[in-house]
C-alpha cells in the first residue's frame, strides 16, 4: 500500500498565530465533510501500530450490522471508509 502523506521531523519549531486575524469557516458543505471523513479514516487506517491490532465485537451486535468476533481495526476503518464514500 502506499503512503499518501510524509511526515517530517522538525526540531525547535515555534509558530505564533495571530488569533485575532485567524478566521475559522463555520459552514462546510456535506460533501467536504465526508470527503474529510472518509480521507481521515483511511490515513488512521494505515498506522502501522493498528495493523496488527484487533477489536472485539461483541455478541448481539448483528441487529447494527456488525459481526461478531474478533477484527482487524485497521482493514475495518479502511471498509468503513469505501463504505461511507459511496
Amino acid at each position: 500500500m502506499e503512503k499518501l502523506i510524509k511526515f517530517k521531523k522538525i526540531n525547535n519549531s515555534k509558530t505564533n498565530i495571530d488569533l485575532k486575524n485567524f478566521e475559522i469557516k463555520k459552514v462546510i458543505k456535506k460533501k467536504h465533510k465526508m470527503t474529510a471523513l472518509v480521507n481521515s479514516l483511511r490515513i488512521i487506517a494505515m498506522d502501522k501500530h493498528l495493523k496488527k491490532q484487533t477489536v472485539l465485537i461483541p455478541n448481539n451486535c448483528e441487529k447494527h450490522g456488525f459481526v461478531e468476533g474478533y477484527h482487524n481495526i485497521g482493514q475495518l476503518l479502511y471498509f468503513l471508509a469505501d463504505m461511507l464514500e459511496e
